[in-house]
């Protein structure tokens, strides 16, 4: 026990001395987190400016431009005389959509026939689309709606009866987990664990790399087992001091939802940050340099992102990409995370997440000490080589 406690205060006085490590798992923990959460402050796009043509200029073109500029979606500046000055500014960036009303768009709605409103609209950026589209034609069945009410109610039937024959039931949606319907509520927690994933991958990378590059003796022969549980255990110890920030007080800061389920909570971050610190060390080997680690690592972060299905849908991923995306510990790690503190899941609902990355433990376990082994005859074969 003693000298367990003792690799871990070495890794500490190692890891204080290396201000490369201390940069990306102190500074880069914190300042990563902070970084993400501004583009989301205001999570829900609103008020996304738009030109309005109207080309029949009459009483209920007005209600409708009316109605469109309440939206809380849209936000009217200007309308044009022309559908080449719309085009202008829509290309100009000054607006991201404009609306086209027809001629004789009043005397068509009268006389029961239909008439096409025209929405033209930037689709590149899915989110701004997402309101622009949403917002005119919620407007428009809206003002459709109360077009046939009053007709009905124009050929005698009752206002109550009108309603009901035009709307026979209520559609009420509720948003789950999100209430908000907003990117950052969803995607958010997911960068917070890729945050963790990535800082503790890169930073046990860099301090392996260092090793391999000064040929240093990572531990005597026989000690390889408790020298890597030690090492990871401060690690482990570090990240999950962050987890309580991240997971107890961040959600406060940034306000989205959490729930608060410690037990679950930590019985899948303790594992998952295990199996990345094993997982680090079985793929040492590929660190010849100390700043091979930041080479690899950060520049597989990108993909690390997509592989555990929650920015893209698994369903849309090929099986043989999913399969090799179980064997990293944040697409796990995510799923049950998520589904703890945004979801309310209890320990057994999580349960196969939780036995999964105690699997990826043992697994990296026994390769790191495989190829911390091979590492250690290496550099000792070539020592006395030079010797």
């Amino acid at each position: 026990m003693i000298k367990f406690l003792n690799i871990i205060l070495d890794e500490y006085k190692a890891f204080i001395k290396d201000y490369g490590a201390m940069l990306i798992m102190i500074v880069g923990v914190v300042s990563y987190s902070v970084f993400y959460a501004i583009p989301y402050a205001h999570e829900v796009v609103k008020e996304v400016p738009i030109e309005v043509l109207d080309n029949d200029n009459t009483v209920l073109s007005r209600e409708f431009i009316r109605e469109l500029n309440i939206s809380d979606m849209l936000k009217i500046v200007s309308t044009p005389k022309s559908i080449q000055e719309a085009e202008t500014e829509f290309f100009n960036g000054k607006i991201k959509g404009y609306v086209v009303i027809p001629k004789k768009f009043e005397r068509d709605i009268l006389r029961g026939q239909q008439s096409v409103i025209s929405l033209f609209a930037d689709s590149s950026y899915m989110i701004i689309y997402k309101s622009v589209y949403s917002g005119v034609v919620s407007v428009a069945t809206e003002l459709g709606a109360k077009i046939e009410i009053g007709k009905l109610m124009k050929s005698g039937v009752p206002k109550q009866m009108a309603i009901a024959l035009k709307q026979p039931f209520n559609f009420v949606a509720t948003s789950m987990y999100n209430p908000a319907g907003g990117y950052a509520t969803y995607v958010f927690p997911v960068v917070i664990i890729l945050i963790l994933h990535q800082t503790l991958l890169v930073g046990i990378g860099l301090m392996l790399g260092t090793k391999n590059e000064f040929k240093e003796t990572y531990c005597e022969k026989g000690d390889v087992a408790i020298t890597i549980f030690g090492r990871s255990t401060a690690y482990v110890l570090l990240y999950l001091f962050y987890s309580l920030f991240y997971f107890m007080l961040y959600p406060q800061v940034i306000v989205y939802p959490m729930s608060y389920n410690i037990v679950p909570l930590f019985m899948i971050l303790i594992p998952m940050f295990y199996s990345v610190a094993m997982l680090a060390h079985a793929i040492s080997f590929i660190f010849k340099t100390r700043e091979s680690s930041l080479l690899i690592l950060v520049v597989t972060s990108l993909v690390f992102i997509f592989l555990p299905g929650l920015i893209w849908p698994r369903e849309s991923i090929p099986q043989i990409i999913n399969i090799i995306a179980m064997f990293l510990p944040a697409t796990c790690g995510i799923d049950g995370i998520i589904k703890v503190n945004q979801m309310n899941a209890t320990l057994w609902d999580v349960k196969f997440d939780i036995l999964w990355l105690v699997f990826l433990c043992f697994l990296y376990y026994l390769l790191a000490m495989y190829v911390i082994n091979k590492i250690r005859e290496k550099h000792s074969i070539n020592k006395d080589i030079h010797n």
